[in-house]
Order: structure tokens, then C-alpha cells, then sequence
């Protein structure tokens, strides 16, 4: 069920009417089982097959945590041993069928005896994050920056809470696992700002990212059909869309958190507002940020072997963090194309360069370079990118632009004067019953838009990572 459709605001209704009628005890139990049930409700089938998938994994890194325990001396074989397994889990779902096809393909190259690469292996809803999870976990035990947890209830709850188990965010276990030690008790306010918080997210997933996406799609549908300014609204309005729509289910998880009593990580602050690429990071997915940084790029050696060294581990670090979000060329290019800028502005930097630019300057141009980024990112196939990048580029030719293009681009406009002025205000309007005003014509605003739009509720882009 989608966060933005009425199943899940009954579902949750339902839960939250249990959970807090319930005895403190029985609490976590429910919020494992509603957990469970929230994820096979996407696909019966399917949830009976994988939704053990995620129980068993979750009970082998139990286990893998307790063994550490057991046996410290053992606790880097046992981390070895649970990581590469758990890689190659990951693997098997979600990058078989490219790493043969592009076996395949190279061999054709060589002009070599090829083999048939076309299988397909369906890909279990919410694996590469509950990986990510896991992952973080036996490292964390393992550093002796967390222990064990004794109770497996707790620990399955933590890794299948259902408003962070589909895309996010990427919750360690100092940030969530602990709050399940003690139920918290039942708060009005704390379930008012959840409420908020949640219709927050709808607005922006209906109001911004669902309204932007019929010309994105028609636009990347047809890549080499395109002229220069259909190609860059586009463009600008795929960076509005996979914001609206992240932004707007991490919102819309953490107010379904909120109400519950607990508190998930923030995911997004105002990236389009950055300065610099490096800045972007810290402001973009700020949990895959944070994950790639502390369990792939410090590993590596971070900063810390020179310069030359550090390019090297920017360089992997991105172009894996690519590959995680999808298992095509196009992806991985993303991500080594964000290690390329990564790399540049510490050069930049190194030299005091990127000095000589203002602010807005700086801010505009990182959108910019973020922006021909996206390219990759949506784009079908790597041939469909270069395409539309060489109309982006090489300005040839300008197309009328029809209606839909309008509106795409008024769109657009009143996000970012609204996405501004929020960030702006933000802190600085102290009076209740102002913001009571704001947050009353909000509502209005919102349950208007439900009414006269009557669309269907759409998929979040970050469900088929």
C-alpha cells in the first residue's frame, strides 16, 4: 500500500488506534506484526515468498551480532563471513541479470561463443535498505559502537518498522533501535506534529512531484525527438520531481513515525540550496550520505593518504553508491560522474578557487552541474542520456512549448519560491497563532487540491531501489 493512497491512512488508523490502546508491553509485538503486514500487502504473492526473506535475514544478523559476543576473538571472521554473505544476497537479487548480460555483451564484442543472459529474478521490495541496515548494524557491533541487542522482537521491529522499511531513511540502530526499550507514552502535541508532518509529504508528492512527472516522462520517452528548452525543462523538472516525491515520503515516514511515539533521522535539508557539490551530499539523502561515508569511503582510507588516494576513494564510494541505486551503466556513470565533482571541488578548494565565486553564483551553478547529473539518473539506457545531454549541450534547435510544458515550468517556479521562502521563515515566525494561520490554510489549501484533482495515487521513484 502507498503512503498516498486512503488504504494506508486506514491501515495506520487502524494501528495507531491499537497501539496506543494497547499494554505497554504488547506494543513493539503489534508494531512488528503490523510492520509485516504493511509489507506484504504490496503483493500477496510475493509478500509470502520474500517476507520470510527479510524475517531470516534479520534473524541471521541476530545471530551473527550474538556470536560476536560469544566469541570476540572471532568478531572480524564473523563480520567477514556475515557482510560478503549478505553482499551476495544482494547481489544475486538485484545484480544477476546485469553483471550476464554484460558478460554477454563484452563477449559479442571479443567476437567470442556468448550464452543466452535474458532471465530476470525478481527483485524483493525494501532488500537493498534493510542491506544497508544490516550492514551498519555488524559493523557498529563490531566496532564496539553498539551491542548486541538481547531481545530478537526488538531487533526484527527496528529492521522491518514499517514507515522506514521500503525506502528509507537508512536508520541505524543508535537512531531508532533504542527507542524501542521503552515505549513512549501517548503525547497530543507529538501526534499533532506527526499528522503535520505527514500532510506535509502528501503535498508535496501530489502537488509537486506528481505534477511535474507526465512531462519528465514525455520528454525522456522520446530523448532524441527533443529541442534544447524541452530538454532542460525536463530536466529541471525531473530535479523538482525525485526531490518532491523522496523529500515527501521521508516526510510522510517520519509523521507516520511521529504518531507512533518515535523519531526517525532527517533525510533532506534544502540541497538545491548548497554551495558546492560536497555541501549537496550533506543536504541530499543524508542517511545514504552519512552510511557511504562512515561504512565504504572512511574504510577506504577517506582523506587521510593524500590527495591522489582520496580522488581514488571518491571515485569508488560514488560509483557504488550509483550501482546500489540501480544495476544499469547509466547509474554507475551517475554516481562516478558525482565522484568527478566530489574530486573537483576538493581540488577547487585545495587551491582556494572556488572562492572567487558568490554565493548565488555557487548555488546556481551546482544546481546546474546536479542537474546534468539527473540525466543519468532517469534516463532509460546511457544511448538515451548522451542523447538528451547533446540537446541540453548544443543548443540547435527550440521547440514551441506547448501547455503541458507551461505548466511544468509554473510549476517549477512555485516550488522553488515556496521551497525558499519556507527555508527562509523557517524558525524566525515565533507567534502561535501565526503559525496555527499558516498551518490552518495549509490544510484548507491541500484538502481543496484532493478535491479537484482525484488523481490516482502514484508510486514513490525510490521504491524500485
Amino acid at each position: 500500500m502507498l503512503f498516498n493512497s486512503f488504504t494506508y491512512v486506514f491501515f495506520l488508523g487502524i494501528v495507531l488506534l491499537l497501539y496506543w490502546t494497547s499494554p505497554k508491553r504488547f506494543r513493539v509485538p503489534l508494531l512488528l506484526i503490523a510492520s509485516y503486514v504493511f509489507y506484504m500487502s504490496w503483493s500477496p504473492p510475493f509478500g509470502l515468498i520474500y517476507g520470510p526473506v527479510i524475517f531470516l535475514d534479520s534473524l541471521y544478523f541476530y545471530a551473527l551480532s550474538r556470536a560476536m559476543m560469544r566469541w570476540p576473538q572471532h568478531k572480524k571472521s564473523i563480520l567477514i563471513f556475515g557482510v560478503t554473505t549478505e553482499l551476495a544476497l544482494l547481489a544475486y537479487f538485484k545484480y544477476a541479470s546485469f553483471l550476464a548480460g554484460s558478460v554477454a555483451q563484452l563477449l559479442g564484442w571479443l567476437h567470442l561463443p556468448g550464452f543466452n543472459a535474458e532471465f530476470h529474478i525478481f527483485l524483493p521490495l525494501a532488500i537493498s535498505f534493510t542491506n544497508f541496515i544490516l550492514i551498519s548494524y555488524l559493523v557498529d557491533v563490531y566496532r564496539g559502537d553498539e551491542k548486541p541487542d538481547p531481545s530478537f522482537v526488538r531487533f526484527t521491529t527496528y529492521v522491518a518498522f514499517s514507515p522506514h522499511l521500503i525506502a528509507g531513511p537508512i536508520v541505524r540502530a543508535k537512531e531508532l533501535l533504542h527507542q524501542f526499550d521503552n515505549a513512549p507514552a501517548f503525547c497530543s502535541d507529538r501526534l499533532a506534529k506527526g499528522i503535520h508532518t505527514f500532510l506535509a509529504g502528501l503535498a508535496l508528492k501530489l502537488f509537486v512531484a506528481d505534477m511535474v512527472a507526465p512531462y519528465v516522462n514525455l520528454v525522456y520517452g522520446e530523448p532524441a525527438m527533443q529541442a534544447f528548452n524541452t530538454s532542460w525543462i525536463a530536466t529541471y523538472g525531473f530535479a523538482v520531481q525525485i526531490f518532491a516525491d523522496f523529500a515527501g515520503y521521508t516526510l510522510m515516514a517520519q509523521g507516520s513515525a511521529l504518531m507512533l511515539g518515535y523519531t526517525l533521522p532527517p533525510n533532506f535539508n534544502a540541497p538545491y540550496f548548497a554551495q558546492n557539490i560536497t555541501e549537496f551530499w550533506r543536504r541530499w539523502h543524508m542517511s545514504l550520505s552519512r552510511w557511504l561515508r562512515d561504512y565504504l569511503y572512511i574504510p577506504l582510507g577517506g582523506s587521510r593518504h593524500g590527495r591522489l588516494q582520496t580522488y581514488r576513494n571518491l571515485f569508488i564510494t560514488m560509483g557504488l553508491g550509483g550501482l546500489w541505486h540501480g544495476a544499469s551503466w547509466h547509474f554507475m556513470i551517475w554516481g562516478l560522474y558525482h565522484g568527478l565533482l566530489l574530486s573537483l571541488h576538493k581540488f577547487c578548494n585545495h587551491f582556494r578557487i572556488i572562492r572567487l565565486l558568490n554565493r548565488p553564483l555557487s548555488i546556481l551553478l551546482t544546481f546546474h552541474l546536479v542537474c546534468i547529473g539527473w540525466v543519468f539518473f532517469r534516463a532509460t539506457s546511457l544511448q538515451s542520456a548522451l542523447h538528451l545531454l547533446q540537446t541540453m549541450l548544443i543548443p540547435k534547435a527550440f521547440a514551441p512549448l506547448s501547455t503541458q510544458a507551461l505548466e511544468t515550468l509554473a510549476t517549477i517556479g512555485v516550488f522553488f519560491m515556496v521551497h525558499g521562502a519556507v527555508r527562509y521563515f523557517s524558525g524566525r515566525i515565533h507567534n502561535p497563532w501565526a503559525v496555527c494561520g499558516i498551518q490552518g490554510l495549509s490544510y484548507a489549501c491541500l484538502v481543496y487540491f484532493a478535491l479537484v484533482l482525484r488523481t490516482m495515487p502514484q508510486e514513490f521513484i525510490y521504491f524500485q531501489f
